[in-house]
């Protein structure tokens, strides 16, 4: 809001009196000190048998303070704005090329290559042990990790299935599950993925997300889906 029309406020000043306080500009808006003049030629050629109310004289001087003064915060948090997206856009160009671990068992294997991840273990387990799925759902391969503290613990799956067959480059689902006080129960898979490109202000599904992160594997992840940057 850069200023107020001249009708809206003062309807009974005649373009005589804009004219003298010097404010008969194109699109008709005034600045602080336009309205200053404005207000001075309004007083200077009221009519005496019916004085300005000064009462008037000062809401309308305190609300054309309030204008101009919404309008600079307006403008210093359009720069606020735009510096913070600057820094997040040279903070989001440094990951591209870096791994990070992210939650959820859906891993890329290409060619040569191995699937990479962690599991987070609250408590002491007796038993931890990894299960490879095929885009079929069917399992080929089981991994035991043997015993393990609570803490995090890093495993690796070469690519390769129960009976010693290479598997073939695709999307593989990755479980586990760890014997802990005598009860078997699931544990949370982070795996690891590269970065490939980044998106600024983007959204995911209909929904705003900020700084989207695009893997090597296809997926598209927002950054706050980050468990570690490696």
């Amino acid at each position: 809001m850069s200023g107020l029309s001249i009708e809206n406020r003062f309807a009974p000043i005649n373009s005589a009196l804009a004219n003298e306080a010097g404010v008969n500009k194109p699109g008709n808006k005034l600045n602080q000190s336009d309205f200053i003049e404005l207000l001075v030629a309004q007083v200077k050629n009221q009519d005496p048998t019916k004085p300005m109310d000064p009462g008037e004289f000062m809401s309308q001087l305190t609300q054309t303070s309030m204008v101009n003064g919404l309008t600079d915060l307006q403008t210093s948090f359009d720069s606020l704005a735009t510096k913070l997206s600057s820094g997040q856009s040279l903070q989001a160009a440094g990951l591209v090329g870096k791994s990070v671990l992210l939650p959820g068992g859906q891993a890329l294997l290409t060619a040569g290559s191995s699937i990479n991840g962690q599991l987070n273990l609250e408590k002491q387990a007796s038993d931890v042990s990894l299960n490879i799925y095929n885009s079929r759902g069917e399992q080929i391969r089981a991994l035991p990790l043997g015993g393990h503290n609570a803490g995090n613990l890093q495993f690796q799956w070469d690519g390769f299935a129960d009976d010693g067959s290479a598997m073939p480059q695709g999307h593989y689902l990755v479980t586990a599950e760890a014997l802990v006080d005598g009860k078997q129960q699931a544990v949370e898979v982070f795996l690891e993925s590269r970065i490939d490109s980044i998106s600024l202000n983007q959204s995911i599904d209909g929904q705003p997300s900020g700084t989207v992160l695009n893997l090597a594997s296809g997926q598209a992840v927002p950054l706050s889906d980050v468990k570690q940057i490696m």
